[in-house]
């Protein structure tokens, strides 16, 4: 830190840590608490919202993808995977013009499921960030974004990160 920081800065960004920090552990919350809603294990239901997710987005996901985004084995992924589609949360597609790219796409009883859990707070969020101007909106996104970017490049860079890469059975003690 600079010396010539302004009185308080270092405590003013102490607390937007904190601030993010107690976000993330509220978003982790409500993932378990979404999965206990529909009777399943939290990462289940972290990959159906990942799989939602990449559909609202126009870009659904391979399950190579998936396993990437939830950091299980490719072997993992398949087993969760039949576990989805078993439940009938998840089909397993070939789209495209090349057959062999099989794409996750969620069922509409699934989808139902998750809107009725999820709409009642992005109804309560949007009222919340309704009280902030755009440009104080925009504040926030640039530090969230800035702070998630700062957060990506420290894993990226970590040691253990590398090793964890390279060490797919770190998925047999989940």
């Amino acid at each position: 830190m600079s010396d010539d920081m302004p009185a308080g800065a270092s405590d003013a960004r102490e607390r937007v840590v904190q601030s993010f920090t107690a976000f993330s552990a509220a978003q982790n919350e409500l993932s378990r608490c979404f999965a206990r809603s529909m009777g399943m294990h939290t990462t289940d239901a972290a990959a159906i919202v990942l799989i939602i997710e990449a559909e609202d987005l126009g870009r659904p996901l391979t399950p190579a993808r998936l396993a990437e985004r939830v950091g299980l084995s490719p072997g993992a992924t398949s087993i969760l995977l039949g576990r989805l589609e078993v439940a009938g949360h998840v089909e397993r597609t070939r789209e495209g013009t090349d057959r062999r790219i099989v794409t996750l796409r969620s069922t509409a009883a699934i989808n139902a499921a998750a809107d009725a859990f999820f709409e009642p707070l992005q109804q309560q969020l949007g009222r919340v960030l309704g009280e902030f101007t755009t440009a104080q909106l925009d504040t926030i996104t640039r530090a969230a974004d800035t702070l998630r970017t700062a957060m990506e490049t420290y894993l990226g860079d970590s040691p253990s990160s590398a090793q964890t890469d390279s060490n797919p059975s770190r998925d047999s003690h989940r």
